[in-house]
Formats: structure tokens, sequence, C-alpha cells
């Protein structure tokens, strides 16, 4: 499946790495031109020090890679969530799978991060959160990690399940995307 990984920090190249090695076409979406050339020239993040990244793996700083993607993947800081959803709702495909991995509760509002995605792009796209006890540095260090994809529709949460696990990532589904989100925006405060 053709994806697009947005946010190219620790948690956004780990995932991308992982759906990677899954067999998926992953495009890296980086804010600074400067942190995409990096990622190419020197196949590694400095957030994931001893992670190669494979010369499979594709990287911009155009958000049209978005198109004609089955899946996204906003792995964005929380504070810049609600301005990337509202720079792709033009450019996903109806019926794009976004999936939201950013952690927190928007500042000013107080929406859970999926709500704000949902406030930007409407209905045109389901939206999945997938959360879990997660560390980007183990996920790229493939050390076993359990996360949860929650959906509104259980087949959009089994899509996205599908998507992710391997041998090394397990993903269990859930209806609760609120109590996925509220435990890990707790987590990090924890």
């Amino acid at each position: 499946m053709k994806i697009t990984v947005l946010g190219s920090g620790g948690w956004g190249t780990a995932l991308a790495l992982l759906l990677l090695e899954n067999g998926n076409d992953v495009t890296l979406w980086s804010y600074h031109q400067a942190e995409s050339d990096t990622l190419r020239t020197t196949h590694e993040n400095p957030l994931l020090k001893g992670v190669p990244i494979p010369e499979e793996m594709k990287f911009t700083c155009d958000l049209s890679a978005v198109k004609g993607c089955g899946l996204v993947v906003m792995a964005t800081p929380s504070f810049a969530v609600r301005s990337t959803a509202a720079q792709v709702k033009d450019l996903l495909d109806p019926g794009t799978i976004v999936v939201s991995v950013s952690k927190g509760i928007e500042k000013d509002s107080s929406l859970r991060l999926s709500q704000v995605i949902e406030a930007e792009i409407g209905d045109k796209c389901p939206v999945v959160v997938l959360s879990g006890p997660s560390h980007a540095e183990e996920v790229g260090r493939h050390i076993p990690t359990g996360v949860v994809a929650a959906a509104d529709d259980p087949k959009i949460a089994a899509q996205v399940q599908d998507l992710f696990m391997n041998q090394r990532f397990r993903v269990y589904t859930s209806d609760d995307k609120i109590g996925t989100e509220i435990c890990a925006a707790l987590k990090n405060i924890i």
C-alpha cells in the first residue's frame, strides 16, 4: 500500500520503518527541508541513533505526497496536528485512512487529537487512533511492543492492525478512541 507518514521525528520515523518493513511503499514527510535532506543523506534519524533507514524509504517536504495514499499517518507534534490536517484536507483522497499517532490534548480547545483531525478534514476520511505504551527507540530497534488501533468502525481498525502488525509489533483493535487517546496523553505525563 502507498503510505505517507507526516512527521519525521523519532516516532514518525520508527513507524515509517515498520510500515516499510511490512512491505508498503512509504514516504516520510518532514516539515523542514534540512531535516529531510539529513535523513536522505545519512539514512539515520538523529533521534534514533544506530537505526538504519533503508534506501527504499522516500523522503519529502511536499504535502502532496498524501495524494493517492491508502493510509496517512499523522505523527506531527501535538501543537502541529491542526495546521497539518488543515493543509492536507484538500489533498487527501476520499476514504484514505488517517491514523493519529500523536499524543496529547489540544491546548486551546481541550479536544483530543483525533477530534482535531476530524474537525479539519470532516467526514472525508476515517480517523483511527494508534497508541500504546510504546517508545520510538524501542520500535526502531525491534523490541517487542503492543499498541491499540481504535476506530469507530471495527473493519477500519482491523485494516490498520493488518498494516502495522508483525512478529514484534502487536496491534489490538478497539472501538474506544476516547480511552485510547486519554491513556496516551496521561502516559506522557506519568
